[in-house]
């Protein structure tokens, strides 16, 4: 009896020593009037920088949600390459350059990406919503295959991501109408980056020079993505 009212007594101590966590949304979203004055993406990206003073405090999986959902998804087709793509929305917010300098950054994104589901999606959603949804695949996945990230997992994570990459191409295969070819190359991109980094990128009568111009820009050019495929799930 003793013992219960000693925890009692300590339960609203425990309670309100707790420290809660900073939170931080965008000032400016898409549909605001401040939103539709914005002449051009540099507008866009000065209205959502998040303030240093809170940058600092933010851990590291409110930092992965985020960057993830920055209000304008990176347009790919507006650049040569995913890694193009991915190197703008770097050199612009800083969120994501911040996220690059936590240790346990793949933890958090590994996390947020298996979590995605196919079975999320309504066909019902206008188009621009369609776009929008197919559209953040492709970004965490961009960010996925980089480097940076690869380099911060352990081997059990990186065959966790493996895992992971190779159940959502394969849900993308059979959402073929939704998933077009260049969605469908990301995966790949990261599969081939794994690879790459495990020293287990080998392909016959592969030339070097394409491969690796493939790892530095995501762009399968004379590349056999089968082969890649083939590879990361005897990984």
């Amino acid at each position: 009896m003793k013992l219960l009212m000693i925890l009692i007594l300590f339960v609203p101590i425990i309670t309100f020593s707790q420290v809660e966590r900073p939170k931080w949304d965008y000032p400016v979203k898409p549909g605001s009037e401040e939103w539709r004055q914005f002449k051009s993406t540099d507008d866009m990206y000065i209205a959502c920088q998040i303030p240093d003073d809170i940058l600092r405090q933010l851990n590291t999986e409110d930092l992965v949600h985020i960057c993830l959902n920055f209000p304008a998804t990176p347009q790919f087709l507006l650049f040569n390459t995913p890694q193009d793509c991915f190197m703008a929305f770097y050199s612009n917010f800083n969120g994501i350059r911040e996220l690059f300098n936590r240790k346990d950054m793949g933890y958090y994104l590994i996390n947020r990406y298996t979590k995605m589901s196919m079975s999320d999606f309504n066909p019902l959603w206008p188009l621009h919503e369609q776009g929008k949804y197919i559209s953040q695949y492709k970004f965490i996945e961009a960010i996925l295959a980089q480097s940076q990230v690869i380099k911060s997992l352990n081997s059990e994570e990186r065959k966790s991501l493996m895992k992971e990459v190779i159940r959502k191409i394969d849900e993308k295969l059979v959402k073929r109408d939704l998933f077009s070819g260049n969605n469908i190359q990301i995966n790949l991109w990261v599969m081939a980056k794994i690879l790459s980094y495990e020293n287990k990128l080998y392909i016959p009568n592969m030339n070097i020079k394409d491969v690796q111009t493939f790892l530095d820009s995501g762009m399968p050019v004379d590349v056999d993505v089968n082969s890649i495929y083939e590879l990361a799930k005897k990984m």
